[in-house]
C-alpha cells in the first residue's frame, strides 16, 4: 500500500553528465507536497543570490505531486521552477500537456537538471532509464517540430515532449517552454534558462503504476469531482475554453486596451466581439471534439482549443489557437481585432517559445514609446507603430522570437528595455517585480493590486484567482463565503492571501485551477490527497501546509533580495477611468491593504517572514544562514 509518492527525485548535471536518482523523505512529502514547494526548496538550499539564471548553477526543476498519474480531474498539470531570467527572483509556472503523468509513471517525483551541456543535448528518461543524447541536429527547429522531430526518432509517438523554440535558445528573457505542442509553462524565460544549459528538449515515457492509498476511494472521488465539474463548470466554458471570458471582461472593464492606458474603462465592445467566442469558435472553425485530443491529462474542461485557419493565406494556421491571455495581450492590449492576425501571432509565439503576454506587453509599450516620441524610426527601423496594426503585431513578434530589431531592445525584458529607451519610460511600463502584466486590470478588480504586487513571481493572475471571487468562485473552507464587492478595498488583503495559499496547493499538488471553476473545492481536494496519501489530514492541516509554502516562496525571494520595496505596483494603476464600468474608480488606500497583507501572513513591515512565524511553519533549520 502506498502514498502517491515514489519518494525519488532524479537529478541531472548536464556539465558532467551525472545522472543520480535522490530519495526524499516522507517528512518532506507531508511538510511541502511537491511540485512549487519541492521546487522552492531546492532554490533555498542550492541557488544563492550570486547565481545568475543562465550559470550552470541555477536548476530548473519539473515539479509533481501526489496527484500525478491518477485519474484526479486537473492532474494533468505539473510545475517548472527556477530562477527567472525576466526577474531574477523565483518563478513557477504550470504546464499540462502528458509531462507530469509520463515523468509520474517513469519512476519520479520531480526532475532537477543543473549544469551546461558542452553542445546541444536533449534529455530521453525511459521508464527509469536516462540518457542525455545530441540535439545538434535540432537546434535552430521551433518548439512545435522539435516534438515531432524527436518522437520519429525514438520512435515513441506518444512521449511526453517539452521543448524550446529558436527563442530558448537565443536567451530571450520571455522564452517558454513548449509541452506536448499545445500547453506551456509561459511565464518568467524559464525556456531560455533551458537554452542556458543547451538543453533542446526533454521527452519522458513512462509506464509505471504509482500506489497510493485507497485506489477505490480514488476512482470513486474521480468520478464523483469529474460529475460534478462537467454539471457546474459554465457552459460556455465547456464549449469555448477561456475565449469565452473576452466579451464579460470587456463589460467589467477588465479588459487591457492600448497597454494599460484605458481612459474609456474599457470600453471596446464591437472588437471584443470580433476576437472572442462565439465569433472566435465560428471563424476558426473550432470543433470541441477535436479539442479533447489535444486536453491535458486527466481534464473534463479542455480548454486548448485546435483552430483551422485558412484565409487570408498568409496567416493560415492549423494547430493550437489562442487562449484569452493572447486574444487580450496580443490583440486588444494593442487594439488589435482581427483574428485572424491575433491568431497567426500566436502562433509563432508557440512555435519560437515565446511567452504570448509579455510578447503582447512588449509590442504595447513599444507604440505607446513611439507615439510618445520615445522611440523614433531609427530604432524601429523604419517601422511605423500603431495600434490596432495586425501586420505590425505579427512582425514584431517575429523580431522578439528571433532577438533582432526591436526585439534586441526586448531580450532582456521590458524594464531593461525601459532603461535603455530612457526618458519617461519607465514610468510606462506595467510591471511588478519584472514581471509584465497579464490580461487582468486591478483598477476593475481591487483584490488584484494586493495580488499583483505581494506575488511571489511577480504581477500574476493564474497564482492568485482572487478576482473570481467577485465572480462566485469562493472559498468556505478559508473564510470567503460571499461574492466580495470589487470596488471595496476592505478585506481585500485576506482575499489576496487566501487564493496565494489555495495557489500553493495548485501548484504543490500538483492540479489545474480551472477545477475551481467547476466547484472542484478545497475540501475535494483535500479528500483526494487523504484518499491517495492515508494521511487521515484535517482541514487545518491541509491549509497550514498551504500557508507554509507560500511562506517558503517569500523566504527564497527574500533571500534574493525582495523586500517592501518591491511590492509595488505601477503609477498607472491609481490613474482612474474617465467613462466605463470602472469609472472613477482605483484600488487605494493600498499601502494599508498592504500592511495588512504582511500582518496576515506575520511578516514584518518590510516584508520579512518574522523568526516567530519561521518557526510556526516547521522552516528555521533550512534558514539558519539567512535568518541570524
Amino acid at each position: 500500500m502506498g502514498d502517491g509518492y515514489w519518494r525519488k527525485l532524479l537529478r541531472i548535471d548536464l556539465s558532467t553528465n551525472l545522472v543520480k536518482e535522490e530519495s526524499i523523505s516522507e517528512n518532506l512529502c507531508r511538510k511541502l507536497l511537491g511540485g512549487v514547494g519541492f521546487g522552492a526548496e531546492i532554490l533555498l538550499k542550492e541557488v544563492g543570490p550570486e547565481v545568475h539564471p543562465f550559470d550552470p548553477e541555477n536548476r530548473l526543476i519539473f515539479g509533481l505531486g501526489p496527484f500525478q498519474a491518477t485519474q484526479i480531474p486537473g492532474s494533468g498539470k505539473w510545475i517548472a521552477v527556477s530562477k527567472s531570467p525576466l526577474t531574477n527572483i523565483l518563478c513557477f509556472s504550470a504546464a499540462g500537456g502528458r509531462m507530469g503523468s509520463m515523468l509520474k509513471r517513469a519512476g519520479y517525483d520531480g526532475l532537477i537538471i543543473q549544469g551546461r551541456a558542452s553542445k546541444p543535448v536533449y534529455i530521453w528518461i525511459n521508464d527509469g532509464r536516462v540518457e542525455i543524447k545530441d540535439a545538434s541536429f535540432l537546434w535552430g527547429k521551433d518548439a512545435v517540430e522539435t516534438v515531432d522531430i524527436i518522437r520519429d526518432k525514438l520512435n515513441e509517438p506518444k512521449a511526453a515532449v517539452a521543448s524550446i523554440g529558436q527563442a530558448g535558445e537565443k536567451l530571450v528573457s520571455i522564452a517558454c517552454i513548449v509541452v506536448d505542442k499545445s500547453s506551456f509553462a509561459g511565464r518568467g524565460g524559464l525556456g531560455a534558462v533551458m537554452g542556458s544549459k543547451n538543453l533542446k528538449a526533454v521527452a519522458v515515457k513512462g509506464t509505471k503504476n504509482v500506489e497510493v492509498f485507497d485506489s477505490n476511494k480514488v476512482m470513486s472521488l474521480t468520478r464523483e469531482i469529474n460529475q460534478k465539474i462537467r454539471t457546474t463548470a459554465p457552459e460556455e466554458f465547456l464549449k469555448g475554453g477561456t475565449t469565452c471570458e473576452v466579451i464579460p471582461t470587456e463589460e467589467f472593464g477588465d479588459l487591457p486596451l492600448k497597454y494599460w492606458a484605458g481612459d474609456t474603462g474599457g470600453i471596446w465592445k464591437e472588437g471584443a466581439k470580433k476576437i472572442g467566442d462565439p465569433y472566435y469558435t465560428q471563424a476558426l472553425k473550432v470543433d470541441v471534439r477535436e479539442c479533447a485530443k489535444w486536453a491535458c491529462d486527466n481534464c473534463p474542461i479542455r480548454c486548448h482549443r485546435f483552430i483551422h485557419l485558412e484565409e487570408p493565406p498568409k496567416y493560415a494556421v492549423t494547430g493550437i489557437g489562442p487562449q484569452y491571455e493572447a486574444l487580450a495581450m496580443l490583440g486588444s492590449c494593442n487594439l488589435v481585432d482581427d483574428l485572424a492576425a491575433i491568431s497567426k501571432a500566436n502562433d509563432l509565439c508557440n512555435r519560437y517559445g515565446v511567452d504570448c503576454i509579455s510578447a503582447g506587453a512588449f509590442v504595447g509599450f513599444a507604440i505607446e514609446c513611439y507615439e510618445r516620441g520615445l522611440l523614433t524610426k531609427k530604432e524601429t527601423g523604419g517601422q511605423e507603430l500603431k495600434w490596432g496594426d495586425g501586420e505590425l503585431l505579427i512582425n514584431l513578434v517575429k523580431q522578439i522570437g528571433e532577438r533582432e530589431g526591436l526585439g534586441k531592445l526586448f531580450a532582456n525584458g521590458i524594464v531593461r528595455a525601459a532603461e535603455a529607451i530612457g526618458g519617461e519610460a519607465k514610468e510606462i511600463v506595467m510591471h511588478v517585480k519584472g514581471m509584465d502584466f497579464p490580461a487582468h486590470d486591478p483598477r476593475a478588480f481591487f483584490s488584484l493590486a494586493v495580488s499583483y504586487a505581494t506575488g511571489a513571481r511577480g504581477a500574476c493572475h493564474t497564482h492568485g484567482l482572487c478576482f473570481k471571487a467577485a465572480q462566485g468562485a469562493l472559498l468556505p473552507e478559508m473564510g470567503i463565503t460571499e461574492p466580495p464587492d470589487r470596488f471595496e478595498m476592505g478585506r481585500k488583503e485576506y482575499i489576496a492571501a487566501k487564493f496565494h495559499d489555495l495557489s500553493a496547493l495548485h501548484d504543490s499538488l500538483t492540479m489545474c485551477n480551472f477545477m475551481l471553476f467547476g466547484g472542484m473545492g478545497i475540501a475535494d481536494m483535500l479528500n483526494c490527497v487523504n484518499a491517495i496519501t492515508g494521511w487521515d489530514w484535517k482541514l487545518e492541516d491541509f491549509l497550514t501546509t498551504a500557508e507554509r509554502i507560500t511562506t517558503l516562496k517569500r523566504v527564497v525571494n527574500v533571500r534574493y533580495g525582495i523586500s517592501r520595496k518591491d511590492d509595488k505596483l505601477p503609477k498607472r494603476v491609481f490613474q482612474p477611468a474617465k467613462e466605463g464600468s470602472r469609472a472613477g474608480k482605483i484600488p487605494i488606500p493600498f499601502e494599508v491593504a498592504l500592511d495588512g497583507y504582511y500582518s496576515l501572513r506575520g511578516w514584518d513591515s518590510d516584508g520579512r517572514p518574522t523568526v516567530e512565524t519561521l518557526v510556526k511553519y516547521g522552516l528555521t533549520e533550512a534558514l539558519k544562514p539567512i535568518w541570524k
